[in-house]
């Protein structure tokens, strides 16, 4: 079966929650990369990224959450992570990148 994402994004008074259901691995991240690099142009403060309904997590969908906190975080932004299924605050946690997030 083929990984499958879904995005949907929310804007409010100042700030967007992009919530990600789904697979975020290599086949799939190239959708959320797109809409993070547009919210970010937009100065969305904060970001936040709704992980609720995201399933699986791999190094590519890792790297891409850390890229994009960083790109957020170097506009003075607020980069945030809501939600993460156990199997995800895992991976976040073996990798080591629970500590490098805010994590709500």
């Amino acid at each position: 079966m083929e990984p499958t994402i879904a995005l949907s994004v929310e804007h409010g008074e100042a700030g967007a929650v992009v919530t990600v259901g789904g697979d975020l691995e290599f086949g799939t991240a190239a959708s959320l990369r797109s809409a993070l690099i547009d919210l970010a142009h937009q100065g969305c403060d904060p970001l936040v990224v709704d992980l609720a309904g995201l399933d699986f997590i791999d190094s590519t969908g890792l790297s891409l959450l850390v890229q994009a906190k960083q790109r957020i975080e170097s506009q003075g932004h607020r980069f945030v992570l809501r939600n993460p299924t156990e199997r995800v605050r895992r991976v976040l946690e073996i990798s080591g990148l629970a500590e490098l997030f805010t994590i709500e």
